[in-house]
């Protein structure tokens, strides 16, 4: 286990300042007014948040089943009343961070299909829509936090499980289930999936469709340079959003959904009358899947440097402008140094009377 906790926390932390660079950039950028641009800098943040927490959970975790052998009892118990609300909170941001996606599909979907409906893709109704969606998370995940856990212990890594909270109830299971199916299995993971293909494919579509239709009429009517310039612009934009498009449904596809088949295989092996459940297994899959939904979060700035040419540049720029004031400074700090060194060689007045 300790390979994979380490593996966590470079992880988390790779995408952490991969996501302090992504806002940085887009903070940088010549759009940065633009809808699109403030919706990235907020899925940033989440990203950034659900890392931490994660990272925290793990950390709480660890503490409380005292791998450490020094480790105090109290901090143990105290971490072991922590590690599941802060897993919440974990939970949660994962939450907000694919349906965060989901807004800037639509919102996608809306500059291909509307381009002349500006109205409809202002900073503020992005705020107010994002806003929405965290209540509308929180509301959804509330009773996660009311009763976190069904079977109210904590796994360890050495097979062990520690008591963390009071039992719930066995008439309410029934209910526990209707909600993991409906939240954790439909509002997390399926109906976001349903909606980013359907908005994704006809995004790609259109905008094939558009290229096509400027490729046949390019060789018919002459263009001015400033126009080509243009349209060599609008290419570069569709292709770039055609790629990202596709580069988000492949890391739906391949980070979201192992999660939910964990999810199902659980329900079904638990709803069943199979009682032979290898607990192992399943912690061992339930493990991967998770650690997926970290590299998904991590993954967006290596998204935006691989299909974005603005996002390219402005990075580069930002790098190239580091390091020209980085090289600045020093030279100046050369020239400081030298010139207290010929001022100090230089005999002061008083101490050359002195010698004659």
């Amino acid at each position: 286990m300790p390979v994979n906790r380490h593996f966590l926390g470079a992880v988390c932390i790779a995408g952490a300042v991969g996501n302090l660079l992504t806002i940085k950039v887009l903070k940088h950028a010549s759009n940065k007014q633009n809808t699109t641009n403030w919706l990235l800098q907020a899925l940033a943040v989440v990203d950034s948040l659900y890392l931490f927490t994660r990272l925290l959970a793990d950390q709480f975790q660890f503490f409380a089943c005292r791998d450490v052998g020094w480790l105090p009892v109290v901090v143990s118990q105290l971490s072991a009343i922590t590690a599941p609300y802060v897993a919440f909170g974990a939970s949660l941001m994962h939450l907000i961070s694919v349906w965060m996606v989901v807004v800037i599909t639509v919102d996608r979907y809306i500059a291909v299909y509307l381009p002349n409906d500006v109205h409809l893709r202002t900073v503020r109704r992005a705020k107010l829509i994002v806003a929405c969606v965290t209540i509308a998370s929180i509301i959804c995940y509330l009773p996660h936090f009311v009763v976190w856990k069904s079977d109210n212990t904590l796994q360890c890594g050495d097979s062990r499980t520690l008591p963390v909270a009071s039992p719930v109830p066995k008439q309410w299971s029934w209910w526990l289930v209707s909600y993991q199916i409906f939240c954790d299995c439909l509002v997390r993971t399926l109906i976001p999936f349903v909606v980013l293909v359907a908005l994704s494919s006809c995004v790609v579509v259109r905008l094939r469709r558009i290229s096509r239709q400027i490729s046949s009429t390019k060789h018919q009517q002459q263009r001015g340079q400033k126009k080509q310039k243009k349209v060599k612009t609008k290419n570069n934009w569709r292709k770039s959003l055609m790629l990202t498009m596709l580069a988000v449904i492949t890391l739906f596809i391949g980070c979201q959904l192992p999660q939910l088949i964990v999810r199902i295989s659980i329900l079904v092996l638990k709803l069943s009358s199979i009682n032979h459940l290898n607990e192992e297994i399943m912690q061992q899959a339930s493990n991967v899947a998770s650690g997926l939904l970290v590299i998904n979060a991590t993954a967006n700035f290596f998204v935006y440097c691989a299909t974005g040419n603005s996002f390219r540049r402005v990075l580069l720029e930002l790098f190239h402008r580091r390091f020209n004031q980085k090289i600045a400074a020093n030279w100046s700090n050369i020239r400081n140094r030298k010139h207290k060194v010929e001022m100090a060689s230089v005999p002061k007045p008083a101490e050359s009377a002195n010698n004659k």
